[in-house]
C-alpha cells in the first residue's frame, strides 16, 4: 500500500512540475508586455487611430485574457470601438513550437458608435480608406513577433452594442443590443466556413419621427439557411415575423410571414410617410465621381431573389374604418411582386360610413411601382351614409337636390381594373331614391375622367332645380329620370357637369320616336 502511495505522490509531483513548467514556458513567450507590444502597434497601423489596452494576461487553461480594449475617434478622445474583455483560447501543442494558434474567441460587451456627419461622411471612413491602401511592408528579419494563426472554430459575442447617429437627421437614430455565437472552421486556404450561428436580438431600437420602434427575437443560421423569429413593436402596434431564407449566399429564397393582432394604420403610415428633404445650398466643391457599378447589378440580384409568404392582420384601424381579417398572399419572382389573393372586411369610415368586403389581386415590378402596377379588385358595399364627399357635394350643387349631399345608400358594387397608371371604375351605388353608376378612369395623378349615369326616383325628381326641370330627360320604365353626368377635375377638386353628348344620345331616340309617331298619325288621318 505504501508503494502505491509513493507512486501516486511521484505522479502527482510530475504533473505539478509539468504544470509549473508549462505555465512558466507560456508566460515567457506570452507575457502581457510582449503581447501588448505585438498587438497595439499593429492595431494602430491598421486603423490609423489611437488604440489602448488596459490589461492583458495569459492563463494556462483560460487562454489570453485582454481587458479594456478601445479604438479612439480621430480626435483621440471619444471611443469609436471598445470592449470590456475578450478571451483567446489557444492550442497548447503548437505553442510548444512557438506558434500561437487561436481556437476560440470570446468577446464581452463590445460596443461601436457609428456617426454620419452633416457632410455625409462616416466616422469609420478613415479606417476603410486606410485599409484599401497598399499593404505595409513586411517586418524585417529578426523583428517579427510570435507567429499567429487564427483557426477559431467558435466565436462568442456577449452583450454587443451598436449605435448609429446621423447628425444631418436624414436617417433615424438606431441602437442595438445582441448576443452572438458562431461555430465553424477554417479551410486550408484560410477561408472561414460557418457551420452554425445564432444571434439573440435583445433589442434594436429605432427613433423615427419621434416614434420608438423596438425589435427583439432570435436568428439561427447555418452555411445555407437562416431562420428568423422577430417581434417589432411600434408604439402600441406589435408585428410578428417568421422567416426562412435558403441559399442566402448565392440565390436567396425567402419565405416570410407577418402577423399582427391589432394595428393603427393611420399612425404607422404617419411614421413611414415621406418628408421633404431640406434644400442644400449649392456647393462650390467639385462634384464627386460616381462609384463604378459592381459586377453584380441590382437586376442580377432581383433575378436570383425569390420570396413568398403571407401577411395577416386580425384588426386594423384606418381613416375611421375598422378592417378585419386582412389577408395577403405574395410572391416575388424575377423582379415582379404578385399579390394574390388580397382580401379583407371593413366597417365604419369617415367619408363613407358603411360595411363591406374587398378582394382582388395586384402585381408590379421592383421599384417601378407606378409604371408597372396592374391588377383588379371587387368591392361590395352594404348600407351606409356618405358624408363630406366632394363628388356628391358637386352632384347636389348641380341638381339642387339637398338629399344627395349626404346620401343614404342601401348597397353598392364596384369593379376596379388597374393598368397603364389608371384605375378603371365600373359599378354602382343605390338607394330607394337614387342610383349612381360611374364608368370611367381615375389616374394615378388623381385626375378624374368618369362618365356616370344618375337615376332619380319620381319623388326625388321633384326636387330638381328649375334650370334642370326645363330640360327633357329620358325616363326608364319605372318613371325614374336619367341624368348623364361627367365627373372631371381631381379627387380633391372634382367637377360634375351634365354630359351634353349623353343627353343628345338620350333625346335623339325620343325625338325620333315622337316624329315617327306623329307622321304615322298624320298619314293615318289623311286616309
Amino acid at each position: 500500500m505504501k508503494k502505491w502511495t509513493k507512486i501516486g505522490i511521484i505522479v502527482l509531483g510530475l504533473f505539478l512540475l509539468l504544470f509549473i513548467g508549462l505555465n512558466i514556458f507560456i508566460k515567457s513567450y506570452l507575457s502581457g508586455d510582449r503581447l501588448k507590444a505585438m498587438i497595439l502597434p499593429r492595431a494602430e497601423s491598421l486603423t490609423g487611430r489611437k488604440v489602448s489596452l488596459e490589461d492583458i494576461r495569459v492563463s494556462l487553461f483560460k487562454g489570453v485574457v485582454a481587458k479594456g480594449l478601445s479604438v479612439k475617434e480621430v480626435d483621440g478622445q471619444k471611443d469609436f470601438f471598445k470592449m470590456k474583455e475578450f478571451v483567446l483560447s489557444y492550442r497548447l501543442l503548437p505553442l510548444l513550437k512557438k506558434q500561437l494558434v487561436i481556437s476560440k474567441i470570446e468577446i464581452l460587451s463590445p460596443s461601436v458608435t457609428i456617426v454620419k456627419d452633416r457632410h455625409g461622411k462616416y466616422n469609420f471612413s478613415g479606417i476603410t480608406e486606410r485599409g484599401s491602401q497598399k499593404p505595409s511592408k513586411p517586418a524585417e528579419p529578426g523583428k517579427q513577433g510570435l507567429p499567429i494563426s487564427i483557426s477559431a472554430d467558435r466565436l462568442f459575442v456577449q452583450n454587443g452594442q451598436l449605435k448609429f447617429v446621423d447628425e444631418g437627421k436624414a436617417l433615424p437614430d438606431v441602437s442595438g443590443v445582441f448576443d452572438m455565437e458562431f461555430v465553424g472552421s477554417v479551410e486550408k486556404d484560410g477561408t472561414p466556413k460557418m457551420k452554425s450561428g445564432q444571434i439573440s436580438v435583445k433589442e434594436i431600437k429605432v427613433i423615427l419621427k419621434g416614434a420608438e420602434i423596438k425589435t427583439t427575437g432570435k436568428i439561427d443560421m447555418d452555411d445555407r439557411t437562416i431562420l428568423a423569429n422577430l417581434r417589432t413593436v411600434i408604439e402600441k402596434n406589435s408585428i410578428d415575423l417568421t422567416a426562412t431564407v435558403k441559399d442566402y449566399l448565392k440565390a436567396p429564397e425567402i419565405v416570410a410571414n407577418l402577423h399582427a393582432k391589432d394595428l393603427d394604420l393611420d399612425k404607422l403610415m404617419g411614421i413611414g410617410g415621406e418628408e421633404k428633404a431640406p434644400q442644400k445650398a449649392a456647393s462650390k466643391e467639385p462634384a464627386q465621381q460616381k462609384e463604378k457599378p459592381s459586377r453584380q447589378t441590382k437586376g442580377d440580384i432581383d433575378k436570383k431573389l425569390k420570396a413568398s409568404g403571407q401577411v395577416k392582420v386580425d384588426v386594423a384601424k384606418y381613416q375611421g374604418y375598422t378592417i378585419k381579417d386582412l389577408s395577403v398572399n405574395y410572391k416575388y419572382i424575377d423582379g415582379v411582386l404578385k399579390v394574390e389573393p388580397l382580401g379583407l372586411r371593413f366597417s365604419g369610415g369617415e367619408v363613407y360610413n358603411t360595411e363591406g368586403n374587398l378582394g382582388g389581386k395586384l402585381q408590379f415590378a421592383g421599384a417601378r411601382v407606378q409604371e408597372t402596377l396592374k391588377g383588379d379588385a371587387n368591392l361590395k358595399l352594404g348600407k351606409g351614409i356618405i358624408k363630406d364627399s366632394q363628388i356628391f357635394n358637386a352632384i347636389s350643387s348641380l341638381t339642387g337636390i339637398q338629399a344627395l349631399k349626404d346620401p343614404v345608400v342601401d348597397q353598392g358594387s364596384f369593379h376596379f381594373d388597374i393598368k397603364e397608371e389608371k384605375v378603371l371604375i365600373d359599378g354602382f351605388i343605390s338607394s330607394a331614391l337614387f342610383r349612381l353608376s360611374p364608368k370611367g378612369y381615375l389616374g394615378f395623378d388623381q385626375k378624374l375622367d368618369i362618365p356616370a349615369e344618375l337615376k332619380l326616383s319620381p319623388e326625388l325628381s321633384k326636387s330638381l332645380s328649375r334650370e334642370l326641370t326645363k330640360m327633357k330627360f329620358m325616363t326608364d320604365d319605372q318613371g325614374w329620370a336619367v341624368l348623364p353626368l361627367k365627373i372631371k377635375g381631381t379627387t380633391e377638386k372634382p367637377s360634375v357637369t351634365l354630359d351634353t353628348e349623353g343627353l343628345v344620345k338620350q333625346i335623339v331616340p325620343d325625338l325620333t320616336r315622337e316624329i315617327e309617331k306623329r307622321l304615322f298619325q298624320k298619314k293615318k288621318s289623311s286616309k
